[in-house]
């Protein structure tokens, strides 16, 4: 029988690891011996739709769990208990479980309140705060664990130093309680996740990246990436020099991360401009609505040009219905729309439209325009802003596909989505300055083994594919 170490780590990118890869000497070994490190994201590259994903081997079509954090929000997203209805029971260390196998769990994104299995989990909240869960409960007095979950924290410029040195204490307290509970345990499946990594590319990147349209100059953190990939290093070290000849590790993140994109491509103007989405424009209150978009606009780029991107955030918490003033849907009038953004999208590259047709034939002729008039934004722009434009069953099937949007797309990776209205078509991605860092549709999985038979199998092209290949790597429970 064959056991598995697999090592999480939210936002590790194939490219990064590839370009310090000499400076990384066990990452390096890992590169060495797998020609190709870089496997698909899901669509959307997310951090909730993709670790789901990998938990349990299935789409987001078929898992149906697709959020994207908001934020500006105090609740980020649904409870932690309604999340856990997705997997609970579904994933692949329930699968080892339920099969006589000995696992381990520690920290896996969104999995929580931790539940019963043949071994121990333990798990903490996401993006809300709250207790360590675990089960046993007793393992929480055994060993010592540093904040688990989501971090919470949204750090200015002046709280940046704080905010990495506390990821990095959190970062090196989880490597060495999982490592200590690894050996304790010495069991069949051990699974540990390290988030810290990709809340320190959001909030740093611009600082490291002398191409950036927003980088500082010389700075105290310029180095600050890289340093966080060599400490992922010496952990990787660690876990191989801990196994035994009939154990194999597993390097794997839920999507790259690499600079966020600079511009936006305003595709709620665009659709209002061709007649597919209506705003309330008439009228006394219709101008108001105007005055208040154009001026938020106006604030932010002002904030942001200014140094003073911080208080965007700040001011932005006390404004009433603020998510409705962020995406604009103040000023829309859906009843009146044949075609809307998705809540998919975001200042990102990825995104999707909402279709609303009274007929089959209605529908599909709305969606075969939609992208015909999407794909011929490349030629007024002259270049290829739109990478792709396809229906969700062109991308996805399964029983939660109609969860998706209608219509998904990606834009080049320069452009995010942006959603004001009475704007020019594309503008200037003011909020980078706050968060430079962006995800990327290219995670990684690095393979280490002593076993032959583990290492001539055929990798997984995509992290949907990566619990069917943790269980055919596990023989026994296949």
């Amino acid at each position: 029988m064959s056991k598995i170490v697999v090592i999480g780590i939210d936002g590790l990118d194939p490219f990064l690891l590839r370009k310090w890869e000499e400076t990384l000497p066990n990452i390096h070994k890992l590169c060495a011996n797998n020609s190709n490190i870089a496997i698909e994201s899901t669509f959307p590259p997310d951090s909730i739709c993709a670790w789901t994903s990998i938990f349990t081997g299935q789409s987001p079509a078929e898992h149906g769990l697709m959020e994207s954090i908001d934020y500006l929000s105090d609740k980020k997203s649904v409870t932690d208990e309604d999340r856990s209805i997705y997997f609970k029971g579904k994933t692949f260390w329930d699968i080892v479980s339920n099969k006589g196998g000995n696992v381990c769990v520690i920290n896996p994104f969104i999995a929580y309140p931790a539940w019963k299995v043949n071994g121990v989990m333990v798990s903490g909240p996401v993006f809300e705060g709250g207790n360590i869960s675990a089960y046993p409960e007793s393992l929480l007095a055994k060993y010592d664990f540093p904040s688990l979950g989501g971090i919470v924290d949204f750090p200015g410029k002046k709280e940046l130093n704080e905010f990495i040195n506390r990821s990095k204490n959190v970062t090196e307290q989880l490597a060495d309680v999982s490592l200590k509970i690894y050996k304790d345990y010495n069991p069949d499946l051990f699974f540990v996740t390290f988030l810290t990594l990709d809340r320190i590319k959001h909030f740093i990147w611009r600082f490291t990246d002398k191409e950036d349209i927003f980088y500082p100059g010389r700075n105290a953190f310029e180095n600050t990436i890289k340093d966080f990939y060599s400490i992922f290093d010496n952990i990787i070290g660690k876990f191989i020099n801990s196994l035994s000849k009939d154990t194999s590790l597993l390097v794997i993140s839920d999507h790259g991360h690499r600079r966020r994109c600079t511009k936006l491509l305003n595709l709620n103007e665009i659709l209002r401009k061709k007649g597919y989405l209506a705003a309330y424009e008439g009228g006394a209150k219709g101008v108001l609505n105007k005055l208040i978009e154009k001026l938020k606009v106006f604030m932010i780029a002002a904030m942001s040009r200014y140094g003073f991107e911080d208080w965007i955030y700040k001011v932005a918490k006390l404004v009433p219905n603020r998510k409705a003033l962020k995406k604009s849907t103040y000023l829309i009038n859906k009843e009146s729309s044949s075609v809307t953004l998705s809540n998919l999208c975001g200042a990102n590259p990825y995104g999707g439209f909402d279709i609303k047709a009274d007929t089959k034939d209605e529908y599909e002729k709305l969606r075969d325009n939609i992208i015909n008039e999407l794909m011929d934004l490349n030629k007024t722009f002259g270049k290829d802003i739109i990478k792709w434009v396809k229906k969700r069953e062109q991308i996805y099937r399964g029983r939660n596909e109609k969860k998706l949007p209608d219509i998904l797309f990606e834009l080049d990776d320069e452009y995010g989505v942006g959603m004001n209205l009475f704007t020019p078509p594309v503008t200037t991605n003011y909020t980078h300055k706050k968060i430079s860092g962006g995800h990327k549709k290219e995670a990684v999985l690095l393979l280490y083994s002593n076993n032959d038979k583990i290492k001539n199998m055929r990798p997984p092209a995509s992290i949907i594919d990566i619990a069917d290949y943790i269980l055919k790597i596990i023989a026994d429970y296949t």
